[in-house]
């Protein structure tokens, strides 16, 4: 064979390969925490709060980011995912904000609450956190606030969020958004510790 000739299907060999490869994985969170509002001082001392465990959809109980397309067809990006499960970080970021918001600054998630006997438990049940494309995202969720086993007071949360921000970055962020409205709708109604 010719050197040039060589040469040629080495660099055809080389770009085909290259073309092949997947893009660069990305990973999400929740997005950045608000600046925390303005509260008294609080010590670590009294009522402590468990936040879960949280129930999702198998449709977005996933790492990957998933959007809806067309109202029914999801579209499942293998290449941007959240950084933990979502129903963990769902968890975490409204037990991070109600010890923010409230007198609870002993609100940990579920499963890795450090806390052995809760005086209260927030379990979470999502019927929808869905991504309409990059225009909005929904979350549909109840949650109830119980005390020795006990019902306290329970509510359905619904709201949705436009994305700001075209883009995956952008519905990662108003996923995060609607988290913290749902953080401060418990927050307005948890009962005094």
């Amino acid at each position: 064979m010719k050197p040039a000739l060589v040469l040629a299907l080495s660099v055809a060999l080389v770009a085909g390969l290259g073309a092949c490869s997947s893009p660069p994985i990305r990973y999400y969170s929740l997005g950045p925490l608000a600046p925390p509002p303005a509260m008294p001082a609080t010590t670590a001392a009294g009522a402590s709060l468990v936040v879960g465990p949280v129930g999702m959809p198998a449709t977005v109980d996933r790492l990957y980011l998933v959007r809806l397309q067309d109202g029914a067809r999801a579209e499942v990006s293998e290449s941007h995912r959240w950084a933990a499960p979502l129903k963990t970080e769902l968890a975490r970021r409204v037990a991070v904000e109600l010890a923010r918001r409230t007198p609870y600054v002993r609100a940990v998630a579920w499963p890795q609450a450090s806390i052995a006997e809760p005086a209260l438990t927030l379990p979470i049940d999502v019927q929808r956190f869905e991504a309409e494309g990059f225009e909005r995202v929904t979350l549909e969720a109840v949650w109830t606030l119980r005390q020795a086993g006990r019902d306290v007071t329970s509510r359905r949360f619904v709201a949705s969020e436009a994305v700001t921000e075209p883009g995956w970055d952008g519905l990662a962020a108003a996923h995060g958004r609607l988290v913290d409205a749902l953080a401060a709708d418990i927050a307005a109604r948890l009962p005094a510790p």
